[in-house]
């Protein structure tokens, strides 16, 4: 079997991406030839990473036509992705799995491809079923359709104008209901808000995301706290985020809860790019800046220091952050957001309180540093990846819907597909 894994960019443009690339990886492993298509490539690529937007020269064709139509409010309305080059090469996989399209992919591209391969879609945010946001928020307006949209500028005639969400989501809408494409939702709580949107030709299926936890290697929490020079009797508190000035990420609710546990002398660490407001917010703490971190290995050794991860997200799907946390047998404190009940039950597992709830996280924040089930909790979330999230339980259920879909796909020329 060869597939053709197709995403926005590659590890270190968000966790969509990483999945995608990670999927290639793991299938190339197995003995499945895999070619990862990206859309904005990286300094560094694999060797079985290629443009999806073709050579040069139909490279700056499709950014152009993207670039052109998203001014105009028709965001990724043309398949310049699959007239350039995706066209010429989808003959040579017998699978195709798109991952992210945000700012990359015409939905169209989707239905074209269906037309001639077993096409696969991962939902990793709400931009698959709204007129473009990624995450509605508080409103409702995906559930009837898009229009005057809430995230967009409607002071002027002009941004009214070129608000386009209804004309988006109803191509969106069209592909899903009359086209063969396989979508894949990685959280339940993602499925059904797909569900109040859209109808789909072939029944949608949940899986959820996978993590190697090769690289949780540390054997307890002393051992690796001590290769920071972090001392043993410190609890350790880790707040990460792409951007921990991303107002969906909530790093200011974990930040306030920090500051209420002041008294209980935490280390903390932060994972992502900074900014002078959050440092000076955290001035009272010992605090170590990591930065972005691309490195699996270096965020597994991070993770395995900390006793406990805030995760105050307020809307989410199914986030690696999480899983890696778990595999580190670290605890999560912080809101039942999205998909993250899929993966933490409160008082098993981890803590989670009602999103945006300042006072019960706090509560919640305290009760966990000062509990003397914490080191149980983390060994139970640690168990919990590798019984439902595990690399070798991902990679088998999508080899076994690829299958399922190869062998119910009318094959050209008696082709036979392994």
């Amino acid at each position: 079997m060869k597939v053709a894994v197709i995403s926005k960019s590659g590890r270190n443009s968000g966790g969509a991406s990483r999945v995608a690339l990670d999927s290639a990886i793991w299938l190339n492993e197995t003995g499945h030839p895999t070619d990862h298509f990206i859309a904005f490539s990286e300094k560094e690529s694999l060797p079985f990473q290629t443009s999806l937007y073709g050579d040069e020269l139909n490279l700056k064709l499709c950014k152009f036509i993207h670039a052109t139509t998203n001014r105009f409010g028709l965001r990724e309305l043309l398949p310049a992705e699959y007239w350039f080059n995706l066209s010429q090469v989808i003959d040579n996989y017998d699978v195709i799995h798109f991952h992210d399209l945000f700012t990359a992919i015409s939905p169209i591209t989707l239905a074209l491809v269906a037309r001639r391969r077993p096409t696969f879609f991962t939902v990793h945010d709400c931009s698959a079923f709204t007129g473009g946001c990624l995450y509605p928020m508080e409103c409702e307006k995906f559930t009837s359709y898009c229009h005057q949209c809430p995230q967009l500028e409607q002071n002027t005639w002009k941004q009214r104008v070129r608000d386009r969400t209804r004309e988006i989501q109803a191509i969106k809408r069209y592909i899903t209901k009359k086209f063969d494409i396989h979508y894949v939702f990685p959280s339940n709580w993602i499925a059904e808000q797909a569900k109040l949107a859209l109808e789909f030709k072939v029944p949608p299926v949940v899986i959820p995301n996978g993590i190697d936890l090769l690289p949780f290697a540390f054997k307890n929490k002393l051992e690796a706290k001590a290769s920071f020079g972090i001392a043993e009797n410190r609890k350790v508190i880790v707040i990460s985020a792409l951007s921990l000035n991303d107002d969906r990420k909530g790093a200011k609710y974990a930040i306030d809860a920090v500051k209420s546990v002041i008294d209980l002398n935490p280390v903390v660490i932060t994972v992502g790019k900074s900014s002078p407001e959050v440092k000076q917010s955290l001035h009272d703490f010992e605090v170590m800046e990591m930065g972005f971190i691309g490195d699996t290995n270096l965020m597994a050794k991070v993770l395995s220091a900390s006793d406990i991860m805030l995760f105050c997200s307020t809307a989410d799907n199914l986030p690696l952050t999480i899983l890696e946390a778990m595999a580190a047998s670290t605890v999560i404190v912080g809101f039942s957001t999205g998909g993250v009940p899929d993966m933490i039950q409160s008082g098993h597992n981890g803590i989670l309180v009602e999103p945006r709830n300042q006072d019960a996280l706090n509560l919640a924040l305290r009760e966990t540093i000062l509990s003397n089930s914490l080191e149980a909790m983390g060994k139970q979330a640690r168990l919990d990846v590798e019984n439902n999230f595990s690399k070798s339980i991902f990679l088998e259920t999508h080899l076994q819907m690829y299958r399922n879909a190869l062998s119910s796909y009318p094959i050209a020329n008696n082709e036979i597909i392994r």
